[in-house]
């Protein structure tokens, strides 16, 4: 099982996802300062680089992933996690183990985060997308405790 190239792979889609949602942010603000004018002409700028790059390299990074899985049905491969693959016994204890620390590590992880939340009206002008960031850094620490608790049990 290749975890590490997974978490890679996951960590870069994430963070794709990440900047396609940052440039939506944007272009939804544009169009809400819009609609409260009320004015007759208006233009909103979209910067479509990231969402293009995270369909086409999420696309062919799912292709890839499918084409790989064993299983035959498309929905559940695209689904399924890819360090959720599994080949023995022992391969399924590890993964038991590092899907117990990574839910542990949620339990910390969503105080602190919600924690974080209280800083957004102090920073609301210089990163208005702050709590967009500090939604992504969930699945992130999911991710990191999860590889860490596997390369330690491995």
């Amino acid at each position: 099982m290749r975890v590490r190239q997974n978490i890679f792979i996951s960590a870069l889609t994430l963070g794709l996802f990440a900047w396609a949602m940052v440039e939506m942010y944007d272009a939804f603000t544009q169009f809400a300062n819009v609609v409260k004018s009320s004015t007759q002409t208006f233009m909103i700028e979209i910067n479509l680089i990231p969402l293009v790059a995270f369909i086409i390299i999420g696309g062919i990074l799912s292709y890839i992933s499918c084409s790989k899985k064993q299983n035959k049905f498309w929905s559940k491969s695209l689904l399924l996690p890819p360090e959720l693959e599994e080949t023995d016994e022992r391969e399924k204890q590890i993964t038991s183990l590092a899907c117990r620390a990574s839910y542990i590590s949620m339990w910390y992880s969503f105080p602190i985060v919600t924690a974080l939340l209280v800083l957004y009206p102090f920073i609301i002008d210089q990163v208005p997308y702050y709590p967009i960031l500090l939604f992504l850094l969930l699945p992130l620490t999911q991710m990191i405790s999860y590889l860490v608790s596997w390369k330690k049990n491995y």
